[in-house]
């Protein structure tokens, strides 16, 4: 089973998904939360749904299409720098830091099995 594992993640930008997954986690934390004084509502609050829907989808895209992983990195950067602006300074720099990282993980990634 570990080396199903390890083949499957091998195959794939594993952790860059992973960490976009869980930026857009971290930036959804706060309106799902309702933090008394942090809460953004309206279109800022949208906003920031937005953004964290779209990181966790381009993470999942990251680890079903694996093929496309400079596009999907590129997007997972831009959503990071987005959130900055619309996320409370993107889920307070972690999110948004966390974003950047997976976006910069995906663009490098080179399958780690042999052609």
């Amino acid at each position: 089973m570990v080396t199903r594992f390890n083949r499957w993640r091998g195959g794939r930008p594993f952790w860059a998904g992973l960490l976009a997954m869980l930026a857009g986690l971290e930036v959804l934390l706060i309106p799902v939360t309702g933090y008394r004084y942090l809460l953004v509502q309206g279109i800022g609050g949208i906003g920031t749904v937005l953004v964290a829907v779209g990181l966790v989808a381009a993470g999942a895209a990251l680890w079903r299409l694996p093929g496309h992983g400079t596009a999907l990195g590129a997007v997972v950067i831009g959503l990071g720098l987005v959130a900055y602006v619309v996320a409370n300074l993107g889920g307070f720099l972690v999110g948004m830091a966390l974003a950047i990282v997976a976006g910069s993980l995906a663009t490098a990634w080179k399958s780690a099995l042999p052609a």
